[in-house]
């Protein structure tokens, strides 16, 4: 189980809570970084690393494709990038996470992000794949890549801009307890039924990743609320499903998110949400 907790020191100060709710201890860390220029980029990956010495988690990295401002997709398919990739795989292996997870530009069928691949299909496959080349040339990695959509077809169908199965070790999905449509709100069964069969939901996932014989990953998954209504909250059915579906199928890794991100509170180590949480620790603990 890997788990998002905070930013780097962040994070780890606070791991003792969530691994005191699991019964166990953790296997890895989901990380970000800003994205303000490709120079914090660095640097804030080089801190959140220099706080996770001298312990044992796996990393999953998010790598941003892109910067908030003054960067294309365009641009970086030709090439203009690539030198910050290049540092950044160095950077991993200098720092002992030359078996990284990484989740090259994670929610890419959204448009939330700068590197949202609709704005340009083709541009999007060009520069995963060139990013991958450069990264997997750094002396020493063992990084395995990992495709990571969000949930349903949001503004692109994920398909559309697979990169081919040469470039992509594991298919990913992000997933949260939380639906617009009425009728989920009948039930956390009828919910949990909506996030298996929607388009480009579990269901999606499961069978597109056999096809291109890849595992599968939850790198981002919770239940929790949100401002506007439209989370679930303390609901054990979902950590259930959730829990069946990783028994059921081939999953590299799953990663909760521990955290109050103001748009979405899905914390469980912190008790406000405790039948989920027993239900956490039933599945995922000891």
């Amino acid at each position: 189980m890997f788990v998002y907790r905070g930013a780097g020191c962040t994070g780890k100060g606070r791991m003792a809570a969530f691994e005191k709710m699991l019964g166990r201890p953790a296997d890895g860390v989901v990380e970000f970084s800003e994205r303000s220029d490709w120079s914090h980029m660095l640097s804030s990956i080089n801190w959140a690393l220099g706080c996770w010495d001298g312990t044992s988690y796996r990393l999953a990295q998010s790598v941003p494709m892109l910067m908030d401002k003054g960067t294309s997709l365009a641009a970086g398919a030709d090439g203009a990038y690539d030198r910050h990739f290049r540092a950044l795989g160095e950077l991993l292996v200098r720092k002992g996470h030359a078996d990284a997870y990484l989740r090259i530009g994670w929610e890419f069928n959204g448009g939330w992000y700068p590197w949202a691949a609709k704005r340009d299909p083709a541009a999007f496959v060009r520069l995963f794949r060139r990013i991958v080349t450069v990264m997997r040339a750094v002396p020493g990695q063992r990084f395995v890549i990992v495709w990571n959509p969000a949930q349903g077809e949001q503004q692109i169908a994920p398909d559309r801009v697979w990169p081919g199965a040469a470039y992509v070790d594991v298919v990913a999905l992000d997933l949260y307890n939380q639906s617009w449509n009425p009728l989920d709100r009948l039930s956390p069964q009828r919910r949990w039924t909506t996030l298996v069969e929607q388009p480009y939901g579990l269901s999606w996932a499961a069978r597109f990743a056999r096809a291109q014989g890849k595992p599968l990953a939850l790198p981002e998954w919770g239940t929790g609320t949100r401002p506007d209504g439209h989370g679930f909250g303390d609901d054990p059915v979902f950590i259930a499903g959730v829990a069946d579906f990783v028994r059921r199928h081939r999953v590299a890794f799953t990663g909760y998110w521990d955290y109050n991100a103001g748009d979405y509170n899905a914390e469980l180590s912190n008790g406000r949400q405790p039948r989920a949480a027993a239900a956490f620790r039933t599945h995922f603990g000891r």
